[in-house]
């Protein structure tokens, strides 16, 4: 992870902002669901940081869809203040129900997600967890509709000292997120 903390916390705060805000741009991204209501989460953080995160959930893919490189991205609190988790799977779809392993490295044949948590808010975040091992588990899945739940341990840094990145968390939570209707959506300038 050691690569992670000279890229400082601005990009971190970038990048998970441009998760929640990414919009469609005809021929070349598919755009992850804004915010809406029915969106919601709640977490616990115990370990060198102890949170109860909560707030809206993003999901949907992010990626090139003219060359086929695409991630799946389900974001959760970008705009909590004490702290946001995103997972991702490279494999460029939407997932079915069921329990998919987190890790820190994709592992050979199998399916599975990344996980990180971001403590603190996207203005000022202070520290970063990338997920070691745990569980995501889908219990519903469809185009406009994604709920479950999750459990993963973390290693990472905290903003006070960068250069440790012994510190440990603990993340539990759930989620539920409903997109918006397409029809409800104004049109695109």
């Amino acid at each position: 992870m050691k690569s992670v903390a000279p890229l400082g916390f601005g990009v971190i705060a970038l990048t998970t902002g441009g998760f929640i805000s990414a919009g469609a741009v005809p021929g070349s991204v598919t755009a992850i669901s804004s915010l809406a209501r029915g969106s919601y989460f709640e977490a616990a953080v115990e370990g060198a940081v102890s949170a109860r995160p909560s707030g809206g959930v993003a999901f949907g893919l992010v990626g090139d869809s003219a060359t086929g490189v695409a991630a799946f991205t389900i974001t959760l609190g970008a705009e909590s203040p004490v702290g946001a988790i995103l997972f991702t799977s490279l494999e460029g779809k939407m997932p079915a129900p069921g329990r998919y392993q987190v890790t820190d490295a994709a592992v050979a044949g199998a399916t599975g997600f990344r996980a990180s948590y971001i403590a603190g808010s996207a203005e000022r975040p202070s520290g970063l967890f990338r997920a070691e091992r745990g569980i995501l588990e889908i219990t519903a899945s469809s185009a406009g509709h994604i709920s479950g739940q999750f459990s993963f341990t973390g290693a990472g840094f905290l903003a006070s000292d960068p250069t440790d990145e012994r510190s440990a968390v603990t993340v539990n939570g759930a989620f539920t997120s409903t997109r918006p209707s397409l029809a409800a959506r104004p049109a695109q300038p």
